[in-house]
């Protein structure tokens, strides 16, 4: 018994290299967070993103579905994130999709003001923790006119958050055109595999069938997550070192 407990020990002191290793937060929307298995198969990238981390990395994906910078401040969500922080830890933070939704007031926060001013805030609450923030800048819808030309449909918010984190220091991961090109490259039909796009009856989940433009599939999330993965280790950000190795 006390072998085992030795060898326990020993297992954990080198997982750990002598400390505790950083957790990552995610805050973010429905393209981020976790979904069921009943749910299958629309995933969030953050999601996605645990099966690339190194064991012992603790992925707190606090990403929820309909969310905006805004909105996720006022219910206290980003409290919440803020409070569990300790020093060396990372936040991953990506929003877009339902700040631009101007009839809904409790979300709309305009691209060259709230918007803006949110993600400051946000950036200046992690650091001050001894935290980094890492900004994402939305992804993008999957969006074809009908002669098969790809549109963008999130306007002014992907510059908005380019400019803030060049503004602010912070790491950027560019998803918005990550997104786009793969999207792009695809080309209007093969694309939809990355989607939330079923038959009807293909999944318990979807007994009519789904036609969802924004919310990935497990395909979509991965590709997503792995570039999360592969932009950083090519910009050398600290926190690639929680991730494995990729090809």
């Amino acid at each position: 018994m006390k072998k085992l407990l030795l060898t326990a020990v020993c297992t954990a002191s080198l997982l750990l290299g002598g400390a505790e290793l950083p957790s990552i937060y995610l805050a973010g929307d429905s393209t981020v967070c976790d979904y069921p298995a009943e749910r299958a198969p629309k995933t969030g990238w953050g999601q996605a993103l645990k099966d690339f981390c190194k064991p012992g990395v603790k992925v707190v994906n606090l990403a929820v579905e309909g969310r905006s910078t805004k909105s996720f401040q006022t219910e206290g969500r980003w409290k919440k994130l803020v409070d569990s922080l300790k020093p060396g830890d990372y936040v991953f933070i990506q929003f877009g999709h339902n700040d631009q939704k101007k009839n809904v007031p409790a979300l709309y926060a305009a691209a060259e003001t709230d918007y803006r001013n949110n993600l400051e805030t946000f950036i200046r609450d992690v650091r001050a923790q001894k935290a980094t923030p890492i900004l994402c800048t939305p992804v993008s819808r999957r969006h074809f006119s009908s002669n098969g030309e790809f549109r963008q449909s999130l306007g002014d918010y992907p510059r908005a958050v380019r400019e803030t984190a060049a503004a602010q220091k912070v790491a950027l991961i560019d998803l918005n055109a990550f997104t786009e090109q793969l999207f792009r490259a695809e080309g209007a039909e093969n694309s939809k595999k990355y989607l939330t796009i079923v038959a009807p009856g293909e999944y318990p989940g979807y007994p009519k069938g789904s036609k969802d433009n924004t919310h990935f599939s497990y395909l979509g999330a991965t590709a997503v997550a792995r570039e999360v993965v592969r932009s950083s280790r090519e910009q050398k950000l600290p926190v690639s070192e929680c991730f494995i190795n990729i090809k």
